[in-house]
């Protein structure tokens, strides 16, 4: 028989072996498919938490974060907020720094609200991102963000009452950033009021000259004044906060959990197939079948069951994704990412793990001798 007849042969048995036992089929692909959902839903999160730290160093067209340094988290960072900014525009190259305050507060029937405080005159300073209204001009007057536009049901005209004090909404805003589009937008001092931290911010936002290093920048500030810390990337947010990194962490701990159980379920299924299947396969080995052919039926079958978890898999994993991203809270702060990187990383690993899972069956069948199987009751 030639390469093309018994490639197709061997396609047909593995797809005949795959069909004949749907049940078993289905709950051991079920069981891959865990690990493909975790690794579908949890992988999207984390990106869209990237991107949106990303986009949040650069808002407002902003090259550079300054916070606090040695502090265990970005929200803990407290800075002077005029003695910060005359140290940052004495560094050649800074063209321009603008503190922020990061606070959360009881808005409405929420017990906890992400606010952020602008001075005024900042507000809009680096672009402008309103989709309707108008920047507020006094103490009593907010923006929001457009996430937090639709999780509070509120909109321009509208009264917000923050702590209990009633606000004026002036402009419905949108960023690149989820983190930014999920907070109300306040002057700062009436914030620092507020949160009792008078004359104290957060976080500077810094825009660097066009013909400066942002990078170069950043060192100077931190060579010049070590309590400081410069971020220009989302791959630098570990310098202030580590719970990028140990999400990141948590989540490659609980897919590879995951997909081992679901590797330990295929090893399982395809050695008690082979077992089943003993004289069967004496009898293709009996009628010229070599074991390089065997080895490769068991194999195709096992990732057969690896791209059927992948097809199971991806849309509960998105719907994962999703619904955790809508959940109170969690909707002013996730926005999943949704590219080909993690089905295309979800498809490799199911495939090549349910594959190692049936290594060991196959290495079984493969030893198989017709005059054994024959015997086999």
């Amino acid at each position: 028989m030639d390469s093309g007849g018994s490639s197709l042969t061997l396609l047909r048995m593995t797809t005949r072996n795959l069909y004949r036992r749907p049940m078993r089929t289905s709950l051991t692909a079920l069981g891959v498919a865990v690990g493909v959902v975790a690794i579908v839903a949890f992988t999207t999160i984390v990106r869209g938490l990237w991107d949106a730290v990303d986009a949040s160093i650069h808002i407002n067209d902003a090259e550079l974060l300054i916070f606090q340094a040695d502090i265990a988290a970005d929200f803990l960072s407290t800075l002077d907020e005029k003695e910060t900014r005359a140290k940052l525009t004495a560094i050649t190259g800074v063209e321009n720094a603008v503190g922020t305050l990061w606070h959360a507060l009881p808005v409405e029937n929420h017990l906890l609200f992400f606010i952020l405080g602008l001075r005024l005159e900042d507000m809009g300073s680096g672009g402008d991102n309103l989709i309707r209204g108008r920047y507020p001009t006094s103490d009593d007057e907010v923006l929001l963000g457009a996430v937090a536009q639709r999780v509070l049901d509120k909109d321009v005209d509208n009264t917000l009452h923050i702590r209990d004090e009633p606000y004026r909404i002036v402009g419905i805003f949108q960023s690149e950033s989820v983190f930014i589009d999920g907070a109300i937008v306040i002057n700062l001092p009436r914030l620092q009021r507020l949160a009792a931290k008078e004359g104290s911010v957060t976080v500077f936002q810094v825009h660097v000259d066009p013909d400066k290093n942002a990078d170069a920048v950043g060192e100077e500030i931190e060579r010049r004044y070590p309590e400081l810390i410069a971020v220009g990337e989302a791959s630098e947010y570990h310098k202030v906060d580590q719970g990028l990194v140990a999400v990141d962490g948590m989540v490659w701990a609980v897919s590879f959990m995951a997909i081992v159980i679901g590797s330990i379920i295929v090893a399982n299924t395809m050695w008690m197939s082979v077992l089943e299947r003993t004289r069967e396969i004496g009898v293709l080995r009996a009628v010229g079948w070599s074991r390089r052919r065997i080895v490769s039926m068991i194999i195709l079958e096992a990732a057969g069951v690896g791209f059927i978890a992948v097809l199971l898999g991806c849309p509960a994993g998105v719907g994962l994704a999703k619904l955790s991203a809508s959940m109170p809270v969690a909707e002013q702060f996730l926005e999943p990412v949704f590219d080909t990187g993690p089905f295309l990383l979800a498809l490799a690993i199911a495939i090549v793990l349910s594959v190692f899972g049936a290594l060991l069956p196959a290495w079984r069948a493969a030893r198989i001798s017709p005059a054994e199987a024959l015997r086999y009751e």
